[in-house]
């Protein structure tokens, strides 16, 4: 059992680290990075995969009245779901035009903040249990082939940091999709 002391120590060490991220939004161009450690101390195989995809990790603070995990999950996977971009696989360029839709889409929607910066659920097996995390794309284009390349998944799911544009990607059987769901 943990006692008052430690507590307090994990309770100010929290503390100082929130008071950091809050004073850092206000200097454009510095990103403030929080590695993530498993228990046993290496770094989670989802923070490998973002960094292999050229996105590197700022935090996994998210704002107050965020949209949950789940809702935005729902949001690309629900029955009633309709993509905003549809791409047949069977085009022989179909990589190259999912990267230019998605970059044309996410212009449009707003989906990057100031210095290309978002929120990316885990691609990894589970990944709503880890929740959003705040990345900023360090490379700026082709984000799906990069995703596929660094995960070996095609599907991900992004969020505006502000919570209010969700941009995904969605393999469906013989295409690939991408949808775009604003949140009030």
């Amino acid at each position: 059992m943990p006692t008052d002391s430690s507590l307090r120590s994990t309770r100010e060490g929290r503390k100082c680290a929130t008071e950091s991220r809050r004073r850092s939004r206000h200097v454009r161009d510095v990103v403030i990075i929080f590695p993530e450690q498993d228990p046993d101390g290496s770094t989670p195989e989802w923070q490998h995969k973002l960094e292999a995809s050229g996105l590197l990790v700022i935090d996994r603070e998210v704002p107050e009245g965020f949209p949950d995990v789940m809702s935005a999950i729902y949001a690309v996977n629900g029955f009633e779901v309709a993509p905003t971009v549809t791409i047949s696989d069977s085009l022989p360029d179909a990589s190259s035009q999912l990267d230019s839709e998605w970059s044309a889409r996410t212009a449009t929607y707003q989906l990057t903040g100031i210095g290309t910066t978002f929120y990316v659920l885990a691609p990894v097996a589970r990944g709503h249990e880890v929740g959003w995390i705040h990345v900023k794309d360090t490379i700026g284009s082709n984000l799906p082939s990069r995703i596929r390349a660094g995960t070996g998944r095609s599907d991900f799911l992004t969020m505006s940091e502000d919570g209010r544009v969700m941009c995904a990607v969605s393999t469906e059987e013989v295409e690939t999709w991408i949808v775009v769901h604003q949140f009030p």
